[in-house]
């Protein structure tokens, strides 16, 4: 399960218009301007397909980003000089504002200066395609049966490349962006960036989770320690995400996710405490941490954006609260049956004690988490001078190096 992020779309641009003289570089910046007409034209065709007919691996990514690469090599180094008083101009739609909430239309393209600020958002749509084709490959674990590791294996690659890159924009990229100005999309932001990177990873995590419980061993306790994690990393990008100030807001929707998830993950957590407890033949603490488990999934249903729209959070509690409600049946009748049977001579006694929700807050662990973030390496140049940057086994290293997989 990843943010299921709406794909930006741009204008046209002709680079050629902004440079006093391409010299040599007169080919190579006439493709560069070929490749991103080819991306606007992917980006354009994907938002008017169906959801599900959607194959985000068409994304010609790999194609455009080696000659914007170049070309910003090229203005560092100075070989190619832009017009007097003529700054690139790009414009991209923001996607991750809640004005798409308020009026239910599409959002304006802003228009910012800088080739940076080009750079950030073909970036940010590489992530997000990782995320959306991750999300995709999930889907196919329930037809694949004993091939679910591998797939679990290529989501949570997908959605650690995502977060590798989100942290490489909040690091690398959003410093060297001279002088933003006022109406700058929200996703430019660098706490946004830093919530997508720390969001991302805490979902790669959870699909690693996944397959560990379906290929391993894995303690149920060691499972609630890194349920946790994964709350805990979503609780840290939804602060990150409150923290921001300004005229645009944060989607109500991306809010509301990383909320709901965090309490989804800690939901989760209490299952598998509720089962380590029920090894340990402590039908009480059992039954209260699966109780509790119960009211989250059945609250995060109830917080929904509205009555017709559900979240992909809502849904997957839904979802879960079918498993967890069979599990409660069963850790009650066992208790009800146990607890019978040792006070049988004591009329009053009918159940083992369950805890209060204060005392079983008490024992949930802290959060672990096992998976390092994926770091992005950008693609050598294919013109122009070579960045220090990138060299060596980092060319080799380009985290989509012609495909997500």
């Amino acid at each position: 399960m990843s943010y299921p992020y709406s794909l930006p779309t741009t204008g046209a641009v002709s680079f050629v218009d902004y440079f006093e003289d391409v010299g040599s570089y007169s080919s190579q910046i006439s493709d560069a301007t070929a490749q991103r007409g080819r991306l606007r034209t992917v980006l354009k065709g994907l938002k008017k397909e169906a959801l599900d007919t959607r194959d985000y691996r068409n994304i010609t990514i790999d194609d455009y980003l080696p000659y914007l690469i170049s070309i910003i090599n090229c203005l560092e180094s100075g070989e190619l000089k832009l017009h007097k008083n003529n700054n690139i101009e790009t414009s991209w739609r923001s996607t991750l504002s809640d004005h798409i909430i308020h009026t239910g239309s599409n959002a304006p393209r802003i228009v910012c200066p800088d080739i940076y600020y080009e750079l950030i958002f073909v970036l940010l749509t590489y992530a997000y395609a990782c995320s959306l084709q991750g999300n995709d490959t999930l889907k196919a674990v329930q037809e694949q049966g004993s091939d679910a590791a591998a797939i679990y294996n290529k989501v949570a690659d997908a959605l650690n490349t995502a977060a590798g890159i989100f942290q490489y924009l909040a690091n690398e990229i959003l410093p060297k962006w001279r002088q933003p100005p006022d109406n700058r999309p929200v996703e430019t932001i660098k706490e946004l960036l830093v919530a997508l990177s720390k969001m991302a990873l805490a979902d790669a995590q959870s699909i690693a989770i996944s397959k560990a419980l379906v290929n391993t061993g894995l303690s149920k306790a060691l499972a609630a320690k890194l349920y946790m994690g994964v709350a805990e990393q979503y609780e840290m990008a939804y602060g990150l995400i409150s923290s921001i100030k300004g005229t645009q807001e944060v989607s109500s929707e991306l809010r509301r996710y990383l909320a709901d998830g965090s309490q989804f993950y800690k939901a989760m957590a209490k299952k598998y405490l509720a089962l380590d407890a029920n090894d340990r033949q402590n039908l009480g603490e059992a039954v209260g941490f699966v109780r509790d488990c119960k009211a989250d999934l059945r609250a995060i249903q109830h917080s929904g954006l509205s009555k017709t729209r559900r979240s992909a959070v809502s849904l997957r509690a839904c979802n879960e609260e079918e498993a967890v409600t069979e599990l409660l049946q069963k850790l009650t009748m066992i208790n009800d049956t146990v607890c019978h049977k040792k006070y049988r001579s004591i009329e009053s006694v009918t159940y083992q004690t369950v805890p209060t929700r204060q005392a079983l807050q008490q024992k949930i662990p802290s959060g672990r988490g096992v998976l390092e973030i994926k770091r992005f390496s950008p693609p050598s140049p294919l013109f122009g001078p070579v960045s220090e940057e990138v060299t060596g086994s980092e060319r080799a290293r380009y985290a989509r190096d012609g495909n997500y997989w």
